[in-house]
């Protein structure tokens, strides 16, 4: 393939990488500071009952939404995988393309490793048994943090690939 077009792809998914990131940063920084915290506090003040009655509600009739939440991550990690691979190609930005690249992948490996993936889907279900329940209430917010972090870490790197090559001198 002509590499001038490799490169125009390079910038291309750099762009969706950096969006998409950007995105995910605000999700996670929202949920560690507002929704999450509201779950962990119907829980914490003996609502368990109620947010089981009342989200686990909304969630069902509102799919949707949950797909269009998801997607995001989806797009990200899909175009994050496709910069790192034209990254390495290219020869180019391959420590940036490791970690922000790849930065859906690092929080799904956290997400599902720690088992706070299974222990939200059960809390937010109405289907979690006591431990599942204190799992989630334990990581909620650190795990979230986390991803807020890598997320946000990773939206500044992808800014850095784009903003080392203006040459500020032409700029007073």
């Amino acid at each position: 393939m002509n590499k001038n077009i490799i490169n125009k792809l390079f910038w291309l998914f750099w762009f969706t990488t950096t969006i998409f990131a950007g995105i995910l940063a605000g999700f996670m920084i929202s949920h560690i500071l507002i929704l999450g915290r509201f779950f962990n506090w119907y829980i914490e003040s003996g609502n368990v009952d109620l947010l089981h009655a009342t989200y686990a509600v909304y969630r069902e009739t509102n799919a949707l939404e949950r797909l269009l939440y998801n997607s995001f991550l989806l797009l990200q990690l899909g175009s994050g995988i496709i910069w790192t691979v034209l990254a390495f190609y290219l020869k180019r930005e391959r420590i940036v393309a490791l970690i922000a690249g790849l930065a859906t992948v690092w929080v799904s490996i956290l997400f599902i490793g720690t088992g706070i993936g299974d222990a939200e889907d059960a809390v937010l279900s109405g289907t979690a048994d006591a431990s599942l329940t204190q799992l989630y209430v334990t990581l909620n917010i650190p795990i979230h943090t986390t991803f807020a972090i890598i997320y946000t870490v990773s939206f500044v790197l992808l800014l850095y690939v784009a903003l080392k090559r203006i040459d500020l001198a032409k700029y007073p």
